[in-house]
């Protein structure tokens, strides 16, 4: 599943320089790391809740599902580094459509 997540964003990162593509591999890696993890942590708590009744003994409490708080502080992280990522994407040029006057006096 990893292998299957670098490629996907190895061709997404195929437009950037050989340069930033041996600097973003590490980087490309991780998120796809962290990409399969989450699906893991998800389907973890899609099948279990984010919460669950906890017994010890005479004490009885509901507590947070340990992927809730893996699947938590991952994602935080794995944003940013999605982020960081596609910052090496090169940057598209603002598509200018005007104000609509010309199409406007032109009748389109």
């Amino acid at each position: 599943m990893i292998k299957e997540e670098i490629s996907k964003l190895q061709e997404i990162l195929s437009e950037i320089s050989e340069e930033k593509q041996k600097a973003a591999a590490k980087l490309i890696e991780r998120v796809a790391f962290m990409t399969v993890t989450l699906q893991i942590l998800e389907d973890d708590i899609k099948r279990k809740g984010p919460t669950y009744k906890f017994k010890q003994g005479a004490q009885e409490m509901i507590v947070e599902n340990p992927s809730q708080k893996s699947y938590n502080t991952m994602i935080n992280r794995y944003t940013a580094a999605y982020d960081k990522l596609f910052s090496l994407l090169p940057k598209e040029a603002p598509k200018d459509d005007g104000d609509g006057f010309e199409a406007f006096v032109n009748g389109r």
